[in-house]
């Protein structure tokens, strides 16, 4: 499977996100708090917009969608990924959840576009 750089650039955000150890902090000051040291540059706000992500999918009821995104692109974020990384733990979640893998992937790109609209407003 193809992935275009629109894509890419999103999941770099979720794994920069878990590798700050961002996907752990409880309290939305403590985020915010951390997120602020950065500046406000490119990075903090993909950050920020991971953390929306995250807090809008909850909110609207598409909890399996935010979960398959943490399963998924929050397993291992100090490793770089290799060619078929994210294939291999696609189908790897797709057995725990119970679901089929392109139901997976279908909740992976949704969440990547709603990463997409808050990041850029689209």
């Amino acid at each position: 499977m193809r992935i275009d750089r629109k894509k890419m650039e999103a999941i770099r955000a979720f794994r920069r996100y878990a590798r700050l150890g961002l996907n752990n902090e409880t309290e939305p000051s403590d985020f915010l708090r951390r997120i602020k040291k950065m500046g406000v540059d490119g990075a903090a706000l993909d950050l920020f917009a991971v953390w929306e992500t995250l807090r809008v999918l909850d909110a609207m009821g598409k909890v399996d969608t935010a979960e398959a995104a943490r399963r998924v692109y929050f397993f291992a974020p100090e490793m770089q990924l290799r060619s078929n990384d994210i294939t291999y733990r696609v189908t790897h979640v797709a057995g725990e959840l119970h679901c089929d893998e392109r139901t997976l992937y279908r909740r992976l790109s949704a969440a990547c576009a709603l990463w997409r609209r808050l990041r850029y407003d689209e």
